[in-house]
């Protein structure tokens, strides 16, 4: 605690910038899609809050606690579900009109930032890249407070978390299960259209169709019992 505490004073210390405050590399490609949505919301509330940075380790440290003591993967899932978009009448669709747009709150980003770490580890060193070019040591200590969790939880979400802290975040998604709010979110990318997944309506069948094909047996096995 005493090593993070000397990290956010140093944090708080640093004028916040409308832009990128870090080192950038550039030669490296921007981060598109939800990543450079999300990035854009951090740096819109580091330019309106100088304390912004610690208030989101603060943050994240705190949500990484609370999961860490978790033993079941859905509780994990409903935790952050509720942290990020609410138990009221929010949806993902509203939150992902807004990334990029408008400053965030800090404990509601350090939850997104962790569903994200959960749900997409390919795309989760963008972020941390991202977050350290915004604001020197923020990225890294992002990545520390990862790889340092533990708790008495589920031992593979726990490894999973540690497994995120590193260079090239790996290992495979965890907690979300696909089309859930907070998967769909992450598809969509913060701008309406691009990478958002697409469900398509009710299919009709041709009139006539029972289920059945010519041999007797439904076409797909298991839904009826095949005719006598």
């Amino acid at each position: 605690m005493k090593r993070l505490a000397l990290v956010l004073a140093v944090l708080c210390a640093v004028p916040a910038a409308a832009g990128p405050a870090g080192p950038i590399d550039a030669h490296a490609a921007p981060a598109t899609g939800y990543s450079g949505a999300y990035l854009g919301t951090v740096s819109l509330s580091l330019a309106r809050d100088p304390f912004y940075g610690s208030r989101l380790l603060d943050a994240f440290e705190l949500h990484l606690r609370s999961v860490a003591a978790m033993t079941a993967p859905r509780a994990v899932a409903d935790y952050l579900e509720v942290a990020v978009i609410g138990s009221g009448a929010g949806s993902a669709k509203e939150l992902r009109a807004a990334l990029g747009k408008e400053p965030m709150d800090a404990q509601r980003a350090a939850a997104l930032m962790l569903a994200h770490a959960l749900a997409r580890p390919a795309e989760f060193h963008e972020v941390l890249d991202g977050l350290e070019a915004r604001k020197a040591g923020l990225g890294k200590h992002t990545a520390e407070l990862l790889r340092e969790t533990h708790g008495p939880g589920d031992r593979r979400l726990i490894a999973a978390l540690r497994a995120r802290g590193e260079v090239k975040p790996k290992g495979s998604a965890l907690t979300y299960d696909r089309f859930g709010q907070l998967d769909r979110l992450f598809d969509g990318g913060g701008s309406e259209g691009r990478d958002a997944v697409e469900i398509s309506g009710p299919v009709e069948a041709p009139e006539g169709y029972d289920g059945y094909g010519p041999d007797g047996l439904p076409r797909r096995s298991g839904l009826k019992p095949a005719r006598e």
